[in-house]
């Protein structure tokens, strides 16, 4: 019963954890769910190959949503456990992370708009369907959304390890490769926004580093808990 309880830092670590599995897990399954989609093509094309695969693809977009939910809970969670290490950092990245949900919120709207767009335009006139599908390719197109929320995500996640480091609530070199991911997420997302084509060289080195912090966190939360010694305090730097 303790673990759904935020009575203490180590059932609170221990929900952190659970539910921060949760989205690892959903957005992995969303992969394999998610059909693949031609936004790049014509209006047209887009529109037949979401149509084609529109059950799919929606419960790719139902998994990404809660997830998102989930991650939620993940940052009040967070912000409870570190707050007692550095109140302004703590808010600092969970203000980050509300950032970069709301994003993402903004654009499972557009998602959601566009769908409807396109059953709309199964039926339309041939006028009215080809302006609809060129409105919903563009709505469709959210890698801009995806790389600006990243940095947000980012700067949660590095500031989350960061606060590990400086507490001694879970081992440090998981706060060590937690500033590591965080940090990849951030550089990634700028270099694509000076250099799109660097951005894209520099992205599959980026989900190793994540996966490696983000799911040592989770796993070492979830069935280790943390040091309660320490919970309440940073780390010493004195000799």
């Amino acid at each position: 019963m303790s673990l759904f309880s935020t009575d203490s830092p180590e059932s609170t670590a221990r929900l952190a954890g659970a539910l921060w599995l949760i989205v690892i897990v959903v957005s992995i399954a969303s992969i394999f769910v998610n059909p693949s989609v031609n936004t790049l093509g014509s209006p047209a094309q887009t529109a037949a190959s979401i149509l084609a695969a529109e059950t799919p693809y929606r419960l790719a977009f139902a998994l990404l949503f809660f997830g998102s939910l989930c991650y939620l809970g993940v940052t009040a969670l967070l912000y409870e456990l570190l707050r007692p290490v550095d109140r302004s950092v703590a808010l600092f990245g969970a203000f980050a992370s509300l950032a970069g949900l709301t994003i993402g919120a903004a654009s499972a709207v557009n998602e959601l708009g566009a769908l409807a767009m396109l059953k709309e335009a199964s039926t339309a006139a041939s006028a009215a369907a080809n302006q609809l599908q060129t409105i919903a390719q563009v709505f469709l197109r959210d890698e801009a959304e995806f790389k600006v929320g990243m940095v947000f995500f980012g700067i949660h996640v590095a500031s989350t390890g960061y606060l590990m480091l400086r507490s001694a609530l879970v081992p440090r070199i998981i706060g060590g490769v937690l500033v590591a991911g965080g940090s990849s997420y951030i550089i990634t997302s700028f270099a694509s926004f000076i250099a799109p084509a660097v951005g894209a060289r520099l992205s599959p080195l980026v989900i190793p580093i994540a996966l490696l912090g983000e799911g040592s966190l989770t796993l070492w939360l979830l069935f280790k808990g943390v040091n309660t010694n320490a919970s309440l305090k940073p780390v010493s730097s004195s000799t």
